[in-house]
């Protein structure tokens, strides 16, 4: 009998009890109680395990058929025990781009940056002079490290005035060797050689580019070409090689462009943080000839100020070595250099 009543109880989980007054018709809408958050995993369970088989005994007993030991374990239920379960961890994604960096109390400096970052102060600010003799003090990599200028500008490029794109000629140059490629067709092929064009081609050169020819620096079409080029927007576009007007590489005038960036032109923008990131030369330049770029540089920056900037334009500007510490600029000072005939 007792065998029997336990089968009939395990069974009474699903049954619901037996009432004689009639349900009203919002009772089973809103249940006037509510079982507690106990019963819910051993109700759950009481669905997902099948129902005890009554056996016959030969001797006319009534037996339960146990479940197996270990048909049910712990993940069957979720991990319930009384009713309670443990506590939920959401699972993290993989960080990745910018959130992947290691944050600035965390980051290991090598030896050499710790020694030379302690020849400026982090919170003075600097005229232009100084800052560029303690740029060529800082740089002590072992390559010739390029003279970097960043400056952050009260700009939001997602707005179209507030765009900055331009070039800049380097009176001393960049020091560094650019490779030119020129898209162009008929007799501009000669000029672009006869100017110093490294690789001079038409639609054979559009096809070594589709097909992954990457060899060159900068890339400069005629107008001519730019229905053509135009094909190479996805492949040119995020490596920045793609020919814009604005950028001067795209020109009627081959010769002219070939010229000015053999000799030291040099393309900007701001980025979508609103900074500015340009090269004006090689830390080994003469402290003269890095002033005279980095003011041909302020003068561009200053001179291309969008239509919608409003407020103050210049908010910091950092002038560093490429393995060296920034070395933050008074920018009051920075705009009046040069001003004076002395200078």
């Amino acid at each position: 009998m007792a065998t029997a009543a336990a089968a009939s109880a395990s069974s009474s989980l699903l049954a619901p009890t037996a009432s004689t007054a009639p349900a009203a018709p919002n009772a089973l809408l809103f249940p006037s109680s509510v079982p507690s958050l106990r019963a819910y995993p051993r109700l759950l369970l009481a669905f997902r395990r099948p129902a005890a088989a009554a056996v016959a005994d030969p001797q006319g007993a009534v037996l339960v058929e146990e479940v197996e030991a270990g048909q049910y374990d712990d993940e069957d239920d979720g991990g319930y025990e009384g009713g309670r379960g443990s506590a939920f961890t959401p699972p993290t994604r993989p960080r990745t781009g910018k959130a992947a960096l290691p944050l600035k109390r965390d980051r290991t400096r090598s030896k050499r940056f710790l020694e030379i970052q302690k020849l400026r102060e982090s919170k003075k600010e600097y005229d232009v002079p100084t800052a560029i003799s303690l740029m060529k003090q800082m740089a002590s990599a072992k390559f010739k490290e390029s003279a970097e200028a960043h400056f952050r500008m009260n700009l939001d490029p997602k707005y179209n005035d507030q765009q900055l794109r331009a070039t800049v000629n380097l009176p001393k140059g960049t020091g560094q060797t650019v490779k030119i490629a020129v898209l162009t067709q008929g007799e501009k092929i000669d000029e672009a050689r006869a100017a110093g064009a490294d690789i001079v081609g038409g639609d054979e050169l559009i096809e070594q580019i589709k097909g992954g020819f990457m060899e060159f620096d900068k890339l400069i079409a005629s107008p001519d070409m730019m229905p053509k080029v135009a094909g190479l927007g996805k492949i040119l576009g995020p490596r920045g090689l793609m020919p814009n007007p604005k950028a001067g590489t795209v020109s009627p005038n081959i010769t002219q462009a070939i010229e000015e960036f053999k000799k030291g032109k040099v393309e900007y923008r701001v980025d979508k943080t609103g900074i500015v990131h340009i090269p004006f030369g090689k830390v080994d330049f003469p402290e003269e000839d890095l002033i005279t770029n980095f003011m041909a540089v302020v003068r561009s920056v200053e001179r291309n100020k969008p239509s919608g900037a409003k407020g103050i334009y210049w908010k910091t500007a950092y002038l560093c070595s490429s393995m060296g510490p920034s070395i933050k600029l008074n920018i009051k000072e920075m705009l009046d250099y040069g001003t004076d005939s002395s200078n």
